[in-house]
């Protein structure tokens, strides 16, 4: 009130003065006085601490706000790229379930069928939106070694083995996700992403490799090279100067039966063996299986019929009297019926006459790749199939009943397979109740035995024997003398008889 009190008095005496325009001692002292007071007062003023909590408030207010959004919106943000990586994963997983022949146009539908659906399980639509689209599924191959995925275009040779997807909340489809306390800051949504990838593989010894339920023995000078893979159940021999490369598996179940001696599997005697060495079981479940695919190729409507057979058309039933191989037809099964161990030529220059004992001196055929046939099944009911130089055969499938020795055979210069590299297509498959035996000089690429029981590939001290991307599935024993080269393939090499998938999340 005094303060009050003297504003208006120091008003009034300016007023007054002004008016007068006299100045009394009396006057300018109260003046004086005034403005000290009033100057006095504007200094409490400034010191007065009254209301500073409010400021102080409206401060922390301000942090814990900062401190929720970071506590609050962050952490559901972060919740929900685990649950979009969670998704990602399952979704990728599905569609590579369904992966199958490159380039149709109804695998890459099943591909995206079925890792929307299971996407769609996992974040419902209704709440997150659409969080998987068809774009973002893509098919294509995992470079293990490299780390790095290619997406597969329409047509390419190559098989796809695997699956990317990526998931998303980042609006368009999907919603993004929102915040509650970071939009007093003006931040109001984050946009989520997350990809996964699954790759589906079979194992190293299933690709490409030589598996025998017995006993395993190699000649000198065979050379076993990018990742090819030898297992003997019964055990492993080899004598002197093979060559095993970086990354190759030799293996049995117990390594102290390796070799005609305690010095054979070391690299002063076959270079590159101790890397290659690994004690472990194979089961060669398709040996077992042998019965089954006999059976089933002569059912054109069988699932284990190769893409290439045409199942509206009839089998062809026939003896080795009327067969002709180089009048093959592409898309047919064909059912040839012999008499217990009748040979049935597979080469162009005889019908049902064998043209080779199997040692590589005998023949005078044409040279290897005359004709070419191709796409076709052929089932020898207690056959013995006789191969020669004259026929190359690429995209066949061949099976017979018969048991005993050379079953399957060959002469010197025989050719099995389409030499890409083991690009998609060219498989040869053989399958066989009985023993395989080829003479020297054998091409096999990307060709798949199955053999109930003996295998034995020839040499000749000319020429190599080349096995690129093959499997063979040995019952019995295994016996190859000098010079074979074998080795994996830079392309996806699958089985064509109940392969033993493996999956994996690989980025």
């Amino acid at each position: 009130m005094k303060d009050a009190q003297l504003t208006i008095f120091c008003f009034t005496a300016r007023k007054a003065s002004s008016f007068q325009t006299q100045y009394t001692n009396e006057g300018l002292i109260r003046a004086l006085h005034c403005r000290h007071e009033v100057v006095s007062n504007l200094r409490d003023f400034g010191r007065d601490e009254d209301g500073i909590a409010t400021v102080w408030s409206v401060f922390w207010l301000v942090i814990c706000i900062a401190i929720a959004g970071l506590a609050v919106d962050v952490t559901n943000a972060y919740k929900t790229r685990q649950i979009l990586q969670t998704t990602a994963d399952i979704a990728a997983h599905a569609g590579s379930l369904e992966l199958g022949a490159v380039g149709s146009s109804a695998v890459i539908a099943a591909v995206r069928q079925s890792a929307n659906e299971f996407a769609a399980i996992n974040m419902r639509a209704d709440r997150y939106g659409d969080v998987l689209v068809d774009s973002d599924i893509l098919i294509g191959t995992w470079d293990h070694e490299a780390r790095a995925f290619e997406e597969t275009e329409f047509g390419s040779t190559i098989a796809p083995n695997s699956v990317r997807v990526t998931t998303r909340q980042s609006g368009g489809a999907s919603s993004k996700v929102g915040t509650y306390f970071l939009r007093f800051a003006g931040f109001d949504s984050f946009e989520i992403t997350a990809t996964a990838t699954v790759q589906r593989f079979v194992s190293q010894c299933e690709r490409d490799g030589i598996i025998s339920s017995g006993e395993v023995h190699f000649s000198t000078q065979q050379e076993f090279l990018n990742s090819f893979c030898i297992h003997g159940e019964g055990s492993i021999a080899f004598a002197q100067n093979n060559r095993f490369e970086a990354g190759t598996v030799a293996s049995t179940p117990d390594l102290e039966n390796c070799g005609p001696s305690d010095t054979s599997c070391t690299d002063k005697h076959n270079p590159g063996i101790e890397d290659a060495l690994r004690a472990g079981t194979y089961r060669n479940g398709k040996v077992a299986k042998i019965g089954t695919y006999f059976t089933e190729l002569q059912n054109q409507y069988s699932s284990y019929q190769p893409s290439y057979v045409d199942s509206s058309k009839p089998v062809i039933y026939t003896d080795p009297d009327n067969f002709d191989a180089s009048a093959l037809q592409t898309g047919r099964v064909y059912v040839v019926q012999c008499t217990s161990g009748e040979s049935l030529s597979l080469g162009s220059s005889s019908i049902g006459t064998n043209n080779g004992n199997g040692n590589g001196n005998s023949g005078g055929s044409p040279s290897s790749g005359t004709v070419l046939k191709s796409q076709f099944v052929l089932v020898g009911i207690d056959c013995n199939l006789v191969f020669d130089d004259s026929i190359h055969y690429e995209d066949a499938t061949f099976a017979t009943s018969a048991t005993g020795n050379n079953t399957i055979s060959g002469s010197s210069g025989v050719v099995l397979g389409r030499d890409d590299d083991c690009m998609q297509g060219g498989e040869v498959v053989a399958i066989t109740a009985g023993s395989v035996h080829f003479a020297a000089k054998m091409e096999a690429y990307d060709v798949e035995f199955i053999i109930k029981d003996d295998l034995h590939l020839a040499s000749n001290a000319n020429a190599k024997s080349v096995h690129s991307g093959s499997n063979f599935y040995v019952g019995g024993d295994v016996r190859i003398t000098t010079k074979h080269t074998f080795s994996g393939c830079a392309g996806s090499t699958i089985p064509a008889f109940d392969p033993k998938y493996s999956w994996r999340i690989t980025g």
